[in-house]
């Protein structure tokens, strides 16, 4: 167990003095994340496997220590190495213990068990994390252990502390047992360079229950040392909280860059098959590591449609820093027949869709206009009685019209009847209600809506589009093409089929 003697209370003073002077507990004391949380667990974790050892057989101390141990596994996935931990602890102070120890662990698992099933099907997508290869041996334990305190000056402490110890030990004033815990607890962040060298397994988050041995190191260290020796340890360490602390190190990258949950979520519900996303080459678009985190989350292939160009796909996502540079050329590219749509993000994430008509060339009626394809709200095609059914058209004139003809959106019934229809001259923002101020080589959207009358389930119906003549009713003829059925006798074109049903 802990230290030889009887300075145990002053020792703990040294403790809480720690706690309240180490950078990174700070942090976590304050920061709206879970992994204060964790901290508060872990602690309760190792003082109630200490008082467990006391008393093994007491049912009481076992399930309140089983409870502990599964809300800091279900606080994070990280903690399994800490539990791991405290089993190593049992096994070297009293190795008798072990197998009533494995008793706690069984409760543990079965309190704890829709987490752990949860963390096994994660655990493999988790460590697979990009490659942050890590600097050499000295310079990142040097960090990690600065990044704990959060100063240089907290790591000379932790020197110091280590030296006390050891000088302990060697007049055997403490226990060697413990040492060794210590030593097993501290040397973690140098199991993980040799076993894993990965940079992102060195960041204190993720082996935040380090912290809690470097504060058990002060508490050892000060154990026996006289009264007025302890106090003077615990001024000079709480002296060391006037020093100022650059917090940003303790925040995760995620969390200092750009909203990427919120727009990658978005951007699943929103992007198509055929869609392109382009980044435009000077945008502050994240790290590669946020990338890593949560692209799998939103898109589980772990792929996006990335291009450097537009080429002649009608929708493309832009992701640019609005307000910085820009790569002018490229943006002009994308705009090019092509109209803002929807967006999402901040300025220094703005990811905006350009969209453009889906059928470049169109299919053409009396090679006076052209029709560039449609879209149906959501890419439905099937409704229920008394909907509304929301259309786009693109549309674009082959050459100047000679008249103001009208377009006709209809849906027939199997029998060719009218069911509804909507008529009229184009309807959207930028498009020209009067056909004659159509230029040629500009593409305009259509917006309409038919209303869905009651008893139509059961059966399917035709959309077609026409264009006329409003004066005298004459259709123009619509060209023969490879995307739509065209039907020479009333001379409209078959959009798209659809099925009504009644729930």
């Amino acid at each position: 167990m802990p230290p030889h003697n009887t300075h145990q209370k002053g020792a703990a003073w040294v403790a809480g003095a720690a706690a309240a002077s180490l950078g990174y507990l700070v942090y976590t004391g304050v920061e709206v994340r879970a992994y204060g949380i964790v901290l508060l667990f872990g602690s309760l974790s190792l003082w109630m496997t200490l008082r467990w050892m006391r008393q093994p057989d007491n049912w009481r101390r076992v399930l309140l220590l089983a409870v502990v141990l599964a809300l800091t596994f279900y606080s994070t996935f990280t903690s399994v190495l800490y539990i791991a931990f405290l089993s190593l602890l049992v096994v070297v102070l009293r190795p008798r213990l072990f197998p009533r120890w494995v008793l706690v662990g069984g409760v543990t698992a079965m309190i704890a068990l829709p987490a752990i099933i949860q963390f096994i099907g994660n655990a493999a997508q988790r460590l697979d994390v990009m490659p942050q290869p890590p600097k050499d041996f000295l310079t990142e334990m040097v960090q990690v252990y600065t990044d704990f305190g959060g100063t240089s000056i907290h790591l000379v402490l932790m020197l110091g502390a280590v030296a006390a110890v050891v000088y302990g030990l060697l007049r055997r004033r403490v226990s060697g047992r413990w040492v060794l815990v210590l030593f097993i607890w501290l040397s973690v962040p140098a199991v993980i360079y040799g076993v894993a060298p990965n940079r992102e397994y060195l960041n204190v988050r993720y082996v935040w229950w380090v912290s809690l041995g470097i504060v058990m190191l002060f508490a050892t260290a000060a154990a026996f040392l006289p009264r007025r020796g302890q106090w003077a340890a615990v001024a000079v360490i709480l002296a060391t909280v006037f020093i100022p602390v650059d917090w940003l190190q303790f925040r995760a990258v995620p969390t200092e860059a750009v909203p990427m949950r919120m727009v990658l979520s978005w951007f699943a519900r929103n992007v198509r098959p055929g869609d392109i996303l382009i980044k435009d080459p000077y945008c502050v678009c994240g790290t590669p590591m946020s990338w890593d985190y949560f692209l799998p989350q939103f898109f589980p292939q772990g792929e996006l449609p990335w291009a450097t160009e537009p080429a002649d796909h009608s929708r493309v996502w832009y992701l640019a820093t609005t307000g910085w540079q820009q790569d002018e050329a490229l943006k002009a590219e994308i705009m090019k027949d092509r109209k803002e749509s929807i967006f999402v993000g901040p300025w220094n994430f703005l990811l905006r869709l350009y969209e453009g008509p889906p059928l470049w060339e169109g299919i053409a009626f009396n090679d006076t206009v052209a029709l560039n394809g449609f879209e149906i709200a959501e890419n439905r095609t099937t409704f229920r009685e008394n909907e509304t059914l929301s259309v786009k058209l693109w549309w674009s004139a082959l050459q100047p019209p000679p008249m103001d003809y009208s377009i006709s959106l209809t849906l027939l019934d199997e029998d060719g009847n009218i069911v509804v229809q909507s008529d009229g001259p184009a309807n959207a923002p930028g498009t020209p209600e009067q056909m004659t101020a159509w230029q040629p080589g500009a593409y305009y959207e259509d917006y309409r809506t038919l209303q869905l009358p009651k008893q139509l389930a059961g059966r399917h119906y035709n959309l077609t589009v026409t264009v006329y003549d409003w004066q005298t009713g004459e259709r123009l003829v619509p060209a023969a093409n490879e995307d739509f059925e065209v039907d020479t006798a009333n001379r409209y074109l078959l959009l798209k089929t659809i099925e009504v049903v009644s729930y």
